[in-house]
C-alpha cells in the first residue's frame, strides 16, 4: 500500500530493492546447511582450566573432570579459560582414508588438535589466528585439519582452544569429497552477501558523486565498515587484506565496530535531521560518534577481550536508542521516511541482538544466530537504500531524471545479478580446482611435485599391500647436471629439467603410472600393480629415449644420460613403503658409481 503512493522514481527503487533481495534469496537455501557432521563423531567431552595444561597433563587429569558437550556446536561465551575437548571418533568410521576435521570459527587465537589411535599420538597441529595465515593446515578462513585414520581403531581428538573473544566451535569431520562441496556452498552464499552489499556501496558511492549529498556519503562509509567488519568476522579479511599480520587480526573486529558505531552515528543524525530537530539528542549522538572512534583507537592499546565487551555494549545502546527516539518521532510526525528507518534499523537491530547473544553465550550456535546479522544487514542496506532515495526525492526534485537514469542503470545491472552470481559461483569452482592442480604440480616441469608424490606414493602402497599386488618405483637422477647448469647456464638447465620432464611422461603408457619432479635433477615414476620385469622394460624405454632425446640451445645441440634405480616389491606391510623408496635410491646411487647411464635394480647389481 505504501508504494502505490510512492513516485515513479521510488517505484523503480521498491523494484530494484525486489530483484536485489530476490538475488539474496536465490542462495537463502545455503543458510540451511546441510549438518556439518556425518555422524562420525561420538562423543564430545570438554574440560577448562585458568591456565594452559600439556597433551600429558590432559592425558593424566582425573576422568571425573571431563564434561560432556551437548552439541557439536559449542558455545562458551567470552572466557579467559583454556579449554580441552576430548573427542572420540564412531569405530564404524570408514578407515584409511583422508579426513577433515573442522571448526569453523575463524576467531579462535590458539587452536591445537591431538590425533590419538589407542594411547599413539599420530598427529599433531597447531593453528589459529595468532599465527600468520600460511601457518594453517589448510589454506582457508576457518580452521581445517587433514587427518589420516588408519585401520587402528579407537581414534580419539584432543582439542585444545583459546580465545580473547567469544569461544565458540563448530566440529564436524567430513571426508575430502563433501569437505570441498561444503566449503563450496559456503563460498557461494559469501559471494552473494558481499555482492549485495558492495552492489549497495558503489551505487550509494555513484549517487553521492551526483549530488553531492552529505547523507550517502555517511551510508557508504557506513557500509563499508560494515563490509570490512563481517569479512573479518568471517576471516576473509586476515585471508586477502593483512595474512601476514596476526597483531592486526586480533584487533581488527573490535577497531571496525568502533568504525561502524561512528559512521552509524553521522548517518543517523543526517539522515533524520537531529541537529535541527533534537538538539539534545543530537549532542548524545555526537558523544555515541566520540566514544565510538576512541573506541576504535583505544583496541589497539587495551585488551581485546575487554575492548569487544565494550564495543558490543555501545552499538546495542545505540541501535536500540536510535530505534526507541525514531519510533516517537514517527508516532509524532507520521513520516514515511521515519518508518522506512525504522524498519530498517530493527532488522539489523535484531540481527545484531541474536549474534551478539550468541557470541556472549546467551544463544547457541546455530545457523540461523550465525548468520543473523548478515540476513538484517542486507535487509537493513536494502530499506535504507529506500529511505534515502525517497529523501533525495522529496528534496531535489530538480535532479529526479538523473536519479532515474541512475535507476535504470541500477534496474539493469541488478536483474543480471543472478547470473554474475551463478557465474561467480562457477568461477570460485574453476579456481579451487585450478588451485588444487597448482599445489600438486611442478611450476617448472608441469609433473606431479614432490608434496604430491609423498602423498599418492603412500596410497598406493597401501592399495598394493591391501590388494597384494606388486608395486615398483624408479627413480632417475639427470648425469653432470651441475657440470652442466655450469657450462650452458641455468636457463639451460631448466630447459633440460622440462625436456626430461616431457620425455619420461611420454614414455608412460598407462594412466595410473605418474612421473613426478622429486627434487632438483632428481625425478620418480610410480608403477602401481607392476612386476619388475615391467618396470625395467618402462626404465630402460626411459633411459634410451632420453639418451637419444636432441635439445637445442642457443644453436648448440646437447643431449643428456640419467641413471636410475628400480626396485619392486609386494608390500608385506602397510606402512613400508619407506624401504621400497631407500631401495631404489640405493640402486640409483649404485648406478651413478658404476658409470652413469644404466638401470640397476636387484637382480643386475654389481654389489651383490
Amino acid at each position: 500500500m505504501l508504494l502505490t503512493t510512492f513516485n515513479p522514481m521510488i517505484k523503480k527503487l521498491g523494484i530494484l530493492i525486489i530483484l536485489l533481495g530476490a538475488a539474496f534469496a536465490i542462495h537463502a537455501d545455503l543458510l540451511l546447511e546441510r549438518p556439518l557432521s556425518e555422524g562420525y563423531i561420538d562423543q564430545i567431552e570438554y574440560v577448562n582450566h585458568a591456565e594452559k595444561l600439556s597433551i600429558d597433563d590432559i592425558n593424566n587429569i582425573d576422568p571425573t573432570f571431563w564434561k560432556v558437550a551437548p552439541s557439536h556446536n559449542i558455545n562458551l561465551g567470552f572466557t579467559a579459560d583454556h579449554y580441552w575437548f576430548r573427542i572420540s571418533l564412531k569405530e564404524t568410521i570408514p578407515l584409511d582414508k583422508t579426513w577433515i576435521f573442522r571448526s569453523k570459527n575463524p576467531l579462535l587465537d590458539t587452536l591445537d588438535l591431538y590425533l590419538f589411535s589407542g594411547s599413539t599420538l599420530i598427529q599433531e597441529f597447531h593453528s589459529g589466528d595468532s599465527l600468520v595465515f600460511s601457518k594453517r593446515p589448510i589454506i582457508e578462513p576457518s580452521f581445517s585439519f587433514p587427518l589420516f585414520i588408519k585401520r587402528d581403531p579407537p581414534h580419539v581428538i584432543y582439542l585444545h582452544a583459546h580465545s580473547s573473544s567469544s569461544l565458540q566451535l563448530s566440529l564436524s569431520l567430513q571426508n575430502e569429497s563433501a569437505f570441498w562441496q561444503i566449503l563450496g556452498a559456503e563460498n557461494a552464499r559469501k559471494a552473494a552477501f558481499y555482492a549485495v552489499l558492495i552492489s549497495m556501496i558503489i551505487y550509494n558511492a555513484v549517487i553521492f558523486f551526483m549530488v553531492r549529498v552529505r547523507n550517502y556519503l555517511y551510508y557508504v562509509l557506513y557500509l563499508s565498515a560494515f563490509s570490512l567488519f563481517m569479512a573479518s568476522t568471517h576471516g576473509l579479511a586476515y585471508r586477502y587484506f593483512w595474512p601476514n599480520n596476526p597483531e592486526i587480526n586480533q584487533v581488527a573486529a573490535a577497531v571496525l565496530t568502533g568504525a561502524i558505531i561512528s559512521t552509524a552515528g553521522l548517518f543517523i543524525s543526517n539522515f533524520l535531521r537531529i541537529k535541527e530537530i533534537r538538539p539534545n539528542l543530537h549532542r548524545f549522538l555526537i558523544l555515541i560518534i566520540a566514544l565510538g572512534f576512541i573506541s576504535s583507537i583505544a583496541s589497539f592499546f587495551v585488551p581485546y577481550t575487554i575492548m569487544i565487551q565494550i564495543v558490543a555494549s555501545l552499538g546495542l545502546i545505540t541501535a536500540l536508542i536510535a530505534v526507541f527516539w525514531t519510533l516517537q518521532e514517527w508516532y509524532q510526525r507520521r513520516s514515511r521516511e521515519v518508518m522506512i528507518f525504522i524498519i530498517a534499523w530493527s532488522s539489523v537491530l535484531i540481527g545484531y541482538i541474536l549474534y551478539i547473544g550468541q557470541k556472549f553465550g546467551a544463544l547457541p550456535v546455530n545457523t540461523f544466530t550465525e548468520h543473523a546479522v548478515e540476513i538484517g544487514a542486507v535487509l537493513e542496506a536494502l530499506l535504507l537504500a529506500l529511505g534515502l532515495a525517497d529523501r533525495i526525492n522529496s528534496e531535489r526534485k530538480v535532479r529526479i531524471q538523473a536519479q532515474e537514469r541512475m535507476l535504470e542503470i541500477q534496474h539493469k545491472a541488478n536483474e543480471e545479478l543472478e547470473n554474475k552470481v551463478h557465474e561467480r559461483t562457477k568461477e570460485l569452482e574453476k579456481i579451487n580446482s585450478k588451485l588444487h592442480a597448482a599445489s600438486i604440480t611442478d611450476s617448472l616441469t608441469q609433473i606431479r611435485n614432490r608434496h604430491y608424490f609423498d602423498y599418492k606414493f603412500s596410497a598406493e602402497y597401501r592399495r598394493a599391500y591391501r590388494s597384494q599386488s606388486p608395486i615398483s618405483l624408479i627413480i632417475l637422477d639427470i648425469d653432470h647436471f651441475k657440470k652442466f647448469n655450469d657450462q650452458y647456464g641455468h636457463q639451460a638447465g631448466d630447459e633440460v629439467l622440462r625436456i626430461v620432464a616431457s620425455a619420461i611422461k611420454n614414455t608412460l603408457q598407462r594412466p595410473s603410472d605418474t612421473p613426478f619432479r622429486y627434487g632438483g635433477e632428481e625425478f620418480t615414476v610410480l608403477l602401481p600393480n607392476t612386476i619388475k620385469e615391467g618396470a625395467l622394460i618402462v626404465a630402460e624405454r626411459m633411459r634410451e629415449k632420453i639418451e637419444k632425446t636432441q635439445i637445442e640451445w642457443e644453436g648448440n645441440k646437447l643431449y643428456v644420460t640419467v641413471s636410475i634405480g628400480m626396485a619392486s616389491c609386494l608390500p608385506s606391510q602397510i606402512e613400508n613403503q619407506s624401504s621400497l623408496l631407500k631401495e631404489a635410491d640405493d640402486y640409483l646411487y649404485i648406478a651413478k658409481e658404476n658409470g652413469r647411464n644404466q638401470v640397476i635394480f636387484q637382480d643386475n647389481n654389481p654389489k651383490t
